[in-house]
Formats: C-alpha cells, structure tokens, sequence
C-alpha cells in the first residue's frame, strides 16, 4: 500500500521510512506543504502521515484544505504536541488519529491496520479457496505457487476485493491505477479484469455496462 509522508525532520522521516518499508508499504516523502500537495495529485494513496509545523505552513491547514477538496484519504498526525486545543482543530480538519512523539513504531503499526481495516483496506493476507495474495508484498499464490502478475492486475484486485458485492466505477479504477499524468485504456481495464477472472472464474467479475465491475465473492 502507498503512504505519502509530510515530515520537515529528516532523520525521522528516513527512520521512519525503513521501518514501513520492511512493513511491505511503499512510502513516498515530502518536506514540503506544496510538494506534498502536487504529489496527491500525481498517485493514489492509500494513507497520510502528516506532521504539523512544516516550512512553509500547517499540516492542519493543509488537511482541511485536503478535506474540503473531497479528498478523504485517512490521515494520521505525527506531532509532539499534547494540548487538547490542537487535538481538538486536528479532529475537526479531519484527522483519523493521532500519535505523539517520540513514535512506538509498534504503536504506529497498530494503528494504521485498524485505520486501514475501517475504510476497507485489506493489510493481512487474502486467502480465496486455492488463491492466497499477501497485499503488503505484492505476492500472490495459486496452489502454493508464486505467479508473476504486473501489479496494477494486482492493484485492481485489492480494489475489487476491498469492495467486494459493491459496484466500482471506471473513474475509481483509473484513479487507482492510473496518476494523473499517465495514460489509460478501456482496452487495458478489460484485460486486466480478465487476468482476475482467469485467477478466480469467469464468473467472479460481473461488468455492469456503462458504470463499472462488481466482485461477486463472499
């Protein structure tokens, strides 16, 4: 999964970047109020771990603005503050939680599972009859052999998957798949879609016409 991380402190942010790495999630960093927003728009991410004094403004600024732009991915606040007054704007701009530093990393990790399982992000192990695919790593499993899928197959199925018996619409699709300066085809949707009912059955994938695709699995 993409974490896109807003941390002025270098040190902290390069400790912190390890440690999610080896967790299996892809982290990309900025120092920078408008780098960080210019990078939002570029790639889909799954969470934000945001600091709160930066440079060149406030991260709790910068999340409202975010929240206000409908942008509603979750967010959790790095800060050495304490006082509930700053809690209480942080909540209020749209803040997910809150963890104060000096960071437990275990801590951290508890915490974006149970985040990520609240918005339907899957971080442990999908496990479908013979089919096991490991989300941290990319990895997936068809009767204890590794297959080699290019990832945005694998994108799209952890999106199908996290909402599963619901209907994903093409614009949800490209937007995970996709950054905003990439280029995209119906043609490539299709064959992707077949790749997951090739994993699954034919029948797994339902296209409702003009809308999107459903994920008929319990």
């Amino acid at each position: 999964m993409n974490i896109l991380l807003l941390e002025d402190d270098e040190l902290f942010a390069s400790s912190l970047i390890d440690f999610l790495d080896d967790e299996g999630f892809e982290v990309n960093h900025s120092t920078h109020i408008e780098k960080f927003l210019d990078m939002t728009y570029c790639k889909y991410y799954d969470l934000y771990l945001l600091d709160i004094n930066i440079p060149d403004g406030s991260g709790l600024d910068m999340l409202k603005d975010l929240r206000d732009s409908n942008d509603n991915t979750p967010a959790i606040f790095l800060t050495s503050y304490k006082d509930k007054e700053t809690l209480k704007d942080g909540f209020k701009n749209g803040a997910d939680d809150f963890i104060t530093k000096p960071i437990d990393l275990d801590e951290l990790m508890y915490r974006i599972d149970a985040i990520l399982k609240r918005v339907g992000k899957q971080t442990s192990l999908i496990k479908i009859e013979d089919l096991v695919y490991n989300p941290m790593t990319k990895e997936i499993f068809k009767d204890n052999i590794a297959l080699k899928l290019p990832i945005k197959v694998l994108e799209l199925f952890e999106l199908l998957y996290a909402n599963r018996s619901k209907v994903v619409s093409k614009e949800q699709i490209i937007d995970k798949l996709w950054g905003i300066d990439e280029q995209y085809s119906e043609g490539s949707i299709r064959v992707y879609i077949n790749k997951i009912k090739q994993l699954l059955n034919q029948n797994s994938v339902e296209n409702i016409k003009g809308v999107g695709y459903k994920l008929n699995i319990q």
